[in-house]
């Protein structure tokens, strides 16, 4: 059995894998050795990987190294793809754990893969395994926090889609703007990747992914643990 932990902006995802399969999930506002220690007595788990995409607390960490066969995934970490990234110093882990994670299953394809959360990204891997690079942008509660902090008067509306999207009075409007203007960006990625790798697999993953996955024009494939299963092959990659 293996663990992998995936901590992005919002929340600490932990993940117990058995035979390659997932059998226990959770998740936490942080990351805290009990956690761990609370896993393994369920989970006695061989090895472990770390990502983050937050400052680690390295007390927490080197705590949780002491006792079990842990290492933290960064960028000299041996990665069964090849990266054409110009910073892979600064390339989000959970970025290229979801890369790895399309690549692997959907073998010899080519895969947008698009991460929708506190910010969404938009990445791409070539059928040859090759990663590109990819964009990033606020999240939905980003863009309606922003355009509240950043105005005097456009007040912060509940986090809401509406079918319409024509917004019909000012919390609409915003709603929108954050809504739909998400979905006319992944559409017009998707759209822009479709013409430089044909055919193209698009494959939608984190906290919004189901929301936004059943609003879309595009044939997509909806993952919410590819980052996980990316983690997962990068710590079975690294024991060869």
């Amino acid at each position: 059995m293996y663990l992998t932990i995936d901590i992005g902006n919002s929340f600490a995802k932990l993940a117990i894998f058995r035979d390659g399969e997932i059998v226990h999930k959770e998740r936490h506002h942080k990351l805290l050795v009990g956690n761990v220690d609370k896993l393994y007595k369920k989970y006695p788990f061989t090895k472990a990987i770390l990502s983050s995409t937050r400052v680690l607390d390295k007390r927490v960490v080197s705590a949780i190294k002491k006792r079990y066969d842990m290492f933290v995934l960064d960028h000299h970490t041996k990665i069964p793809i090849k990266n054409l990234y110009k910073t892979p110093e600064t390339l989000g882990r959970d970025r290229l754990a979801a890369v790895i994670g399309a690549f692997v299953a959907y073998p010899k394809q080519n895969c947008a893969v698009i991460d929708l959360g506190t910010c969404n990204t938009f990445d791409l891997i070539d059928k040859k395994g090759i990663y590109h690079g990819g964009n990033i942008s606020p999240g939905v509660d980003m863009k309606l926090k922003a355009m509240n902090h950043f105005t005097s008067k456009l007040p912060l509306p509940v986090r809401q889609f509406n079918d319409d999207p024509m917004g019909k009075d000012t919390t609409s409007a915003l709603q929108n703007g954050a809504f739909w203007g998400t979905i006319f960006e992944i559409e017009s990625f998707i759209q822009r990747m479709n013409a430089l790798f044909t055919p193209l697999n698009v494959i939608l993953t984190g906290g919004d992914a189901e929301i936004f996955g059943s609003k879309l024009k595009s044939k997509i494939f909806v993952a919410p643990n590819l980052v996980l299963n990316g983690l997962h092959e990068i710590l079975k990659y690294n024991e060869e």
